[in-house]
């Protein structure tokens, strides 16, 4: 397995966040492999035309890493425990977050197939043909994932995998593996929700220790 995560330059704090919340719950940080834009230095937020262009990249970096099984983790989530085995015990091809409103692809576990590559490009695709559309990685996954076959989908309960609304929101925190911090527009207010709630640390010292890929 190989876990793999994608920043610009704008949110590469945020990543260093990540990771170290991932080494501090012993996370075997050789597994990462972070992939940096180095062209986009602002940090983008959800449902801009730069949001849209990075997670079409995320696709094309989470397929090219398919020969294997891949937990992709967006930037915005720390790790309350080293949740991997758990992850990986839950059957199905996809293996995602529930976003309440449909499969999250900002924390999910895909295991290689040629119906799961398939579904990927198909998302890829679906991106590139509509630049202007509103819809986002998310919203092309969900639309697409029903019509491909032999590609069985599994969500994580939603207690122990919590996204933004519900461990800030409804509280739902005793439990929680992950915390996802979506349900917020803005890099510089998830920040600082992480800063409020003492789940802050930039420093380099997991970013030091991954594989790092700039692109």
């Amino acid at each position: 397995m190989r876990i793999v995560c994608m920043t610009n330059e704008g949110q590469l704090p945020m990543m260093k966040n990540m990771l170290n919340s991932a080494m501090k719950v012993g996370i075997d940080m050789t597994l990462f492999h972070c992939y940096i834009m180095s062209a986009n230095k602002e940090a983008a937020n959800y449902n801009t035309l730069e949001f849209k262009k990075l997670t079409t990249r995320k696709f094309e970096v989470i397929l090219a890493n398919m020969q294997d099984t891949v937990l992709w983790v967006d930037n915005d989530i720390v790790f309350f425990e080293n949740c991997l085995k758990d992850v990986q015990s839950y059957p199905g091809t996809f293996v995602m977050q529930d976003d309440l409103w449909g499969y999250c692809t900002g924390f999910f576990l895909v295991r290689p197939s040629l119906f799961a590559s398939s579904l990927m490009q198909q998302c890829i695709q679906r991106l590139n043909s509509r630049p202007q559309s509103s819809e986002n990685d998310q919203h092309v996954f969900n639309s697409l994932y029903s019509s491909t076959p032999l590609v069985r989908l599994t969500k994580l309960p939603i207690d122990t995998y919590p996204n933004g609304d519900v461990y800030f929101n409804q509280r739902k925190r005793s439990t929680a593996k992950i915390l996802h911090n979506n349900y917020v527009s803005s890099t510089a207010e998830k920040v600082q929700k992480f800063k409020d709630n003492n789940l802050w640390d930039e420093s380099d010292t997991g970013f030091n220790v991954v594989k790092k890929y700039y692109i």
